[in-house]
């Protein structure tokens, strides 16, 4: 999951347990513009990842109370993204299974693009035909997660 200040949302399924380098690389497709700063929790895969595509990368541990740098460099806003997917799938659903989470992302990223508007089936329908980046996942669905499942063997 990443969300830049622009507000640009972007929810794939990478892998299952914690992310390698790798897999950032492969869930972000293109390489970030030089210019960006990748801000994150400090795992040695996200650094990884920084150095490899030269970019400016801010470590904002918890454990030590870290919360804000300096400049309003925070991951407030993943983790509490994070925290309201958790709980929809927990409030809606009897668990979700692995070969369609990212179908389920999907809606959810639906849901909170037009959290703040009234949607009709037609108004959601016509939104979901313009996400292309959905269409292709979807369509993929069965390949990705073959080659998920294969990686965690």
């Amino acid at each position: 999951m990443s969300k830049d200040r622009s507000k640009s949302l972007k929810m794939t399924v990478s892998t299952m347990g914690r992310v390698t380098k790798s897999d950032i690389r492969e869930s972000f497709q293109h390489p970030l513009p030089k210019e960006s700063i990748l801000c994150s929790d400090g795992h040695v895969s996200y650094k990884g990842y920084s150095i490899e595509n030269n970019l400016k990368h801010i470590v904002l541990r918890a454990d030590l109370k870290q919360y804000v740098k300096k400049g309003g460099y925070h991951i407030q806003h993943v983790n509490e993204l994070h925290n309201r997917l958790k709980k929809w799938i927990a409030g809606s659903f009897w668990g979700v299974s692995t070969k369609y989470l990212q179908n389920y992302l999907n809606w959810f990223y639906m849901r909170e693009k037009f959290k703040h508007e009234r949607m009709t089936t037609k108004k959601m329908a016509l939104a979901s035909i313009h996400n292309t980046h959905a269409i292709k996942q979807y369509r993929c669905n069965n390949f990705a997660y073959e080659v998920l499942m294969a990686t965690q063997m």
